[in-house]
């Protein structure tokens, strides 16, 4: 009688076949990875394309874009306050979160510190203070909350939405602040992690119009991106990245702490561990630059590489400097 006869795999075929399967992976995963991130590559131009209408509608009413800081009676300038973050809600169909910070007080920008304060009327453990879609990269490690703050005074802040995207206050080349507190007529004097520029279109008390950016408003820089601080001993301090419930600290004398804006003195993605607070620079994920707003509501991917030179000039909105590729 014949024997029936059994068709299988042997062991080593088996070996060879998973070998194959193996080296496919190994082929497809990084075109897999680079897909993914070309789409948050795609996703975090896209918010800043978001914050151009918003800024721009904001201008239609206002007839200017909004400022790096809001003056109350009680202290000029404001302490622990809101930036430019908080006054786009309304226009960034975020308005159920604007109404909601009204109803812990009716003028929440001038009046509410929820970055430093979690006692009422602040109430900075509240869920409202928390991430805000197309407020941050996806690329980015951080993810959508201030995860970067080790504050164990405020141990609220680190649930606080996380906001990569900073205002261009000018650059480092002009201050406002760089000279002595005691005399305006003093020399200048020594670098301060308190300065800031006015040059640019976001900054303390800044009341600028599209009108005003006569450098082009498509040479002009409005947001940078900031989401990577690898390596930055400042990460943890009032540098670096904060969450958007905080943009200004406004000091009795002439010192400002600029949170909200930025003014450029380093190139994108410098790699440095320690820089002035007002200075911190614009950083990305993305390999090889950063994503930038311009004035006129593009959104530009720009290279780490180019002139140091041509980006101060793109962070002035009427210095008139002749601005090479970019």
């Amino acid at each position: 009688m014949a024997r029936s006869r059994r068709f299988g795999f042997t062991l080593i075929e088996l070996l060879v076949v998973i070998a194959i399967i193996a080296i496919l992976i190994a082929l497809l995963l990084p075109a897999v990875q680079q897909a993914r991130e070309a789409a948050r590559r795609t996703q975090c131009k896209n918010n800043l394309k978001q914050f151009g209408l918003a800024f721009h509608n904001y201008h239609d009413v206002y007839n200017s874009l909004p400022n790096g800081s809001h003056p109350t009676p009680e202290y000029f300038g404001g302490g622990y306050h809101m930036g430019w973050a908080a006054k786009l809600m309304p226009y960034i169909d975020q308005a159920p979160r604007y109404n909601a910070m009204q109803a812990f007080n009716p003028n929440p920008i001038t009046s509410l510190g929820p970055w430093r304060y979690d006692t009422a009327p602040h109430n900075g453990r509240s869920e409202i203070w928390g991430p805000v879609p197309g407020f941050t990269c996806p690329s980015s490690s951080q993810g959508n909350t201030a995860v970067d703050i080790a504050n164990a005074t405020y141990p609220w802040q680190q649930a606080q939405g996380g906001l990569h995207y900073r205002g261009c206050s000018g650059t480092s080349d002009v201050i406002v602040n760089n000279v002595a507190i005691t005399s305006p007529t003093a020399q200048p004097a020594s670098p301060s992690t308190h300065w800031y520029s006015d040059v640019g279109t976001i900054y303390p008390h800044s009341r600028v119009r599209i009108g005003d950016v006569t450098d082009g408003s498509s040479n002009t820089i409005l947001l940078g991106e900031i989401s990577k601080s690898d390596g930055w001993t400042a990460k943890n301090g009032w540098g670096g990245m904060q969450p958007w419930t905080w943009g200004i600290y406004w000091y009795s004398n002439q010192n400002r702490l600029t949170v909200d804006s930025k003014h450029i003195q380093w190139p994108i993605n410098a790699r440095i561990s320690t820089f002035y607070n007002n200075a911190t620079p614009y950083t990305s994920y993305h390999t090889g630059g950063a994503h930038f707003l311009l004035c006129d509501g593009s959104a530009r991917f720009l290279s780490e590489n180019m002139s140091l030179d041509v980006l101060k000039g793109m962070g002035t909105r009427a210095k008139g400097e002749i601005l090479g590729e970019f």
